[in-house]
Parts: structure tokens; C-alpha cells; sequence
């Protein structure tokens, strides 16, 4: 009789439990006055605690402000333009912050105070409709409704941070990525300007709404990064729309645009011609001799192999990958062989162009030079990967091309990747990783906000690794290599087996 009754209990207290959090989640929430518009403030149980501001139909981000499992969801409804707008035309950012902020307290308690009602009421109709229930457990659902929701919400405030914007995703539509992420600068402060911080998200966020304009210093230079195209038409379709959408200075392709050595694959690189900005080239392993050279020839298109270019004032070189795939397999030590014997070559390149960008294809090359620049990209592992090693920045970005044509005969949702890297003073400073599924235009963004510590970690073993890929198809097995030692031989042989 015991065992029946603890597991009434029980059994009780999880439908409670399911019923109260599926009840908040829907009702807890409210509609208020939050600065010129009307804001929806609410809290939602998830694995992980975040921070989450929606702007229908723009999209929306979030960032891991806490570590309590809630999500705290502001959702704007309507905007009075009125408000926002100024009898001179303009938008008053200032004032907005300033009313934001003082709204959006009064908000989140009130709302926090709801939460916690809705809870006990949930909880106390709930155990009312059980059988043989008494008025002591009616009460102690109440109770415990109320509890729970008071649990949820108590759990985002230690270590709760909004600067942690400076890490955020942005999934919405393609059009909409540029406005919202460039408006989403990021703040510092300490504990007690936490509000404050979101109150300047969520500024920001409104004027985007209407100024649709990107909040960039004038020294500031933007490079698309984009890599392993692998023949893909979707993929030099994406990088032409990124590249408009988000107003860059040049895009840069460190390469494997195409695949298995054919000579027809040069018709691929008129997708590439009269990009609205200038094209940067570096070759992969993928990339032919014939091909690198239909590629270099395209219109608008440079082709970066050991030399430099000036976008902006931010230096950039370029080296080509000195192995070639396409022609006959070559073994991993091989591969990596080459890779490091090119090291003197492009120790010389770097000493003679003094660059503040360094592009290669495979990052095992860089194992001889980090330190030797400031920031360094690479791509050949169809992942996005970020570290640093003796103060330089690397950058890996994933599959443009969704790892290849082959990815338009199967049925997978494989994303296609790139990169938005903004440039302050020539050091990378944000990084924000875009992936896309499909053709319908939606993605996921992830912004990275590069700091110090980021430049002074050691984090960049990813180096110390190649992979085995074959053409159009995701990499395979890793191999970790030995790093390059100093006396080096050089070799600059550009063709592979």
C-alpha cells in the first residue's frame, strides 16, 4: 500500500509539473509598453539558458546569457514610428536606450510576478481535476506550481550577462542577416548595467527596423569568407547574395572552388565573373592547374597565389595550396609533407608584403608561420573552426558549396557555410559564421566578438591536422601531424600527384 501510494504521488507531482511549465510557457508571458513599441516579455523552460530577442518577420537572436535552464524571450509586437521617429526624420537612439531601459525593468517584474501566478493556478487546477483529491493537496499544488515557476525564474539571475551578446545567432531571413547583426554592437559594463546592456540591444534592434544601415566605424573593412564551392552552383549563388546582403569590401575563396581536375569544370568560374565586389582567389588541393588558370582569368576575379592586394587599406596575401589532388591520390604524410616544406616560401611572402591577412587553403601550412601575422584563413576541412597561436588569429571556414554537387543528388540537409569578417584598425575583430540549408533563403548566424584573450590563447591545435576527402564529399579520417620544424627545406612546387 505504500508503494501505490508513493507512486500516486509521484505520478501526481510530474503531471503537475508537465502541466505548470507547458501552461507558463503559453500563458506566463505578457504584452507591454517597452520604449516605442509593444513588447512581449515571457520566460520558456529549455535545456539551456538564453536570451532570445525576436523582431518578426526579421528574425531573431540569442546569446547564453545564464545558466539556469530558461529562456527569457522579449518578442517585439508593434512599433509605434511615431515614437521612434523625430519631427526632424530622425531616430533618437539615445532616448530610446533611456526609455527602453525604464520600461523594461518595470516589465520583467511584472512579468516575473505573472509567471509565478500563473504557476499556482496552473498548479491548483491541476491537482483540483485529480481523483481523490483533498484540499491539502490542492493547496500544496498551488503551492508547489507556484514554487517551481519561482525556481525557473530565480535560476537566470546568477551570473546572468547580457554582454554576452558578444556571442549571439541570428536565424531569420538572408535579407533581413546584415541590418540585424550590424545593429547588435557589442557593449561592456559592469553587473549593475545588465539591463542596460539589453536595453541596448534592444535600441538597436529597433532603429534597424528602420535605418536598415550598418553600424560600422569608417576604418572599418568587411570580407565575405567563403570556401570549398566544389562546383556547386548554389554555392556561387549564396556567396553572390552574402556579399550584397551584407555590404562587403571583397570576398575572399581560399579555394577548392572546384573538384576532380576536369577540364569542363572550368565553365564553373563564370559564376564568379562581375561580383559586385572584388574577388579574391587562393587555390585548393581540388583546384587543377588548368582550373586555377581558368579562374585567375575570370573577370573581376584576382588571383592571390604569393602575392598581395589592398582592400581598404587592409593588406591581404594569399598562397596556393601546394598540393593537387585531382590527378592521382596522394598519401596524408605526402600531403603534409608538402604542406610544411612550403613554409620558407611563404615566410618570404609574408617578410616582403608585410600583410594583415594571410590566406591559404589547408591549415596545416600556417604551423611554420603563426606569429608571423595577424590573422590568418584557411578553409579544406568543410568545418568552421577558430583558434590563435603565438598572437595569430586562424579562421576556418566550412563548405560554401554544402561540401559539393554531390550534395544536390542526396536527400540531406547540409549546410552551406561563410564567413562575415569584420576588420577594425586592420585586426579581425568580429566573426560572424553564416549557415544556410536549402534555397528558401534562411539561416543561422553566430557571431563571435574577438577579444585579447582570444589573440594571446593557444587554441589553435586544429593545425596540427589534415583530413582525407574525396571530390564534392564531406572529409573523413583525421590525421595529426609533427609541427614544422625550422630549418625547413624549401619547395615551391605548385602541382601534386
Amino acid at each position: 500500500m505504500g508503494l501505490l501510494r508513493l507512486a500516486r504521488w509521484v505520478g501526481a507531482s510530474v503531471l503537475v509539473v508537465a502541466v505548470v511549465v507547458t501552461v507558463s510557457s503559453r500563458l506566463g508571458g505578457s504584452v507591454r509598453a517597452v520604449g516605442p513599441g509593444m513588447v512581449e516579455v515571457g520566460f520558456r523552460p529549455t535545456w539551456t539558458g538564453q536570451t532570445t530577442l525576436a523582431f518578426p518577420p526579421i528574425g531573431e537572436v540569442s546569446s547564453a546569457t545564464h545558466r539556469g535552464p530558461v529562456d527569457l524571450r522579449i518578442e517585439l509586437r508593434s512599433l509605434d514610428v511615431s515614437r521612434l521617429v523625430g519631427s526632424d526624420g530622425t531616430v533618437d537612439g539615445e532616448e530610446i536606450r533611456r526609455t527602453i531601459e525604464r520600461d523594461l525593468r518595470a516589465s520583467v517584474w511584472w512579468v516575473i510576478l505573472r509567471f509565478v501566478v500563473v504557476g499556482a493556478l496552473a498548479g491548483l487546477v491541476t491537482v483540483a481535476a485529480l481523483p481523490r483529491r483533498s484540499a491539502r493537496g490542492v493547496a500544496a499544488g498551488a503551492v508547489g506550481g507556484a514554487v517551481l515557476n519561482g525556481l525557473l525564474v530565480l535560476s537566470i539571475l546568477p551570473g546572468f550577462d547580457a554582454d554576452r551578446f558578444a556571442e549571439l545567432t541570428y536565424s531569420g531571413p538572408l535579407s533581413a542577416g546584415g541590418e540585424v547583426l550590424g545593429s547588435l554592437t557589442s557593449a561592456g559594463g559592469p553587473v549593475g548595467q545588465r539591463v542596460a546592456s539589453l536595453a541596448d540591444r534592444l535600441a538597436d534592434l529597433y532603429s534597424s527596423t528602420l535605418t536598415g544601415g550598418l553600424d560600422r566605424a569608417p576604418s572599418d573593412v568587411v570580407i565575405l569568407h567563403i570556401s570549398d564551392l566544389h562546383l556547386n552552383p548554389l554555392g556561387a549563388r549564396l556567396a553572390r547574395d552574402l556579399a550584397t546582403a551584407f555590404d562587403v569590401d571583397a570576398v575572399l575563396d581560399t579555394g577548392d572552388t572546384t573538384s576532380f581536375g576536369s577540364d569542363f569544370e572550368g565553365a564553373y568560374a563564370d559564376l564568379l565573373a562581375d561580383f559586385p565586389v572584388p574577388y579574391l582567389f587562393v587555390a585548393g588541393n581540388h583546384d587543377s592547374t588548368t582550373n586555377r588558370t581558368r579562374i585567375a582569368a575570370t573577370r573581376g576575379v584576382t588571383a592571390l597565389h604569393d602575392t598581395a592586394v589592398d582592400i581598404k587599406g587592409l593588406r591581404i596575401a594569399g598562397f596556393d595550396d601546394p598540393v593537387i589532388t585531382t590527378g592521382a591520390e596522394v598519401p596524408r604524410a605526402e600531403r603534409v609533407r608538402r604542406e610544411l616544406a612550403a613554409t620558407p616560401a611563404v615566410r618570404r611572402l609574408l617578410e616582403r608584403e608585410r600583410p594583415d591577412v594571410l590566406a591559404v587553403h589547408n591549415s596545416v601550412i600556417l604551423q611554420g608561420v603563426v606569429g608571423e601575422v595577424p590573422t590568418a584563413l584557411a578553409g579544406h576541412l568543410h568545418a568552421t573552426k577558430f583558434g590563435a597561436s603565438k598572437g595569430t588569429v586562424i579562421s576556418v571556414v566550412g563548405s560554401t558549396g554544402a561540401t559539393g554537387l554531390g550534395s544536390l543528388l542526396v536527400n540531406a540537409n547540409l549546410p552551406a557555410t561563410a564567413a562575415i569578417l569584420r576588420f577594425r584598425d586592420g585586426r579581425l575583430s568580429v566573426i560572424d559564421s553564416v549557415e544556410v540549408i536549402g534555397t528558401s533563403g534562411d539561416m543561422v548566424i553566430r557571431r563571435r566578438i574577438v577579444t585579447d584573450a582570444d589573440r594571446e590563447a593557444e587554441t589553435a591545435g586544429f593545425i596540427d591536422t589534415d583530413v582525407d576527402e574525396r571530390p564534392g564529399l564531406p572529409p573523413g579520417d583525421v590525421v595529426t601531424t609533427a609541427p614544422v620544424p625550422e630549418s625547413v627545406e624549401t619547395s615551391t612546387t605548385t602541382s601534386g600527384g
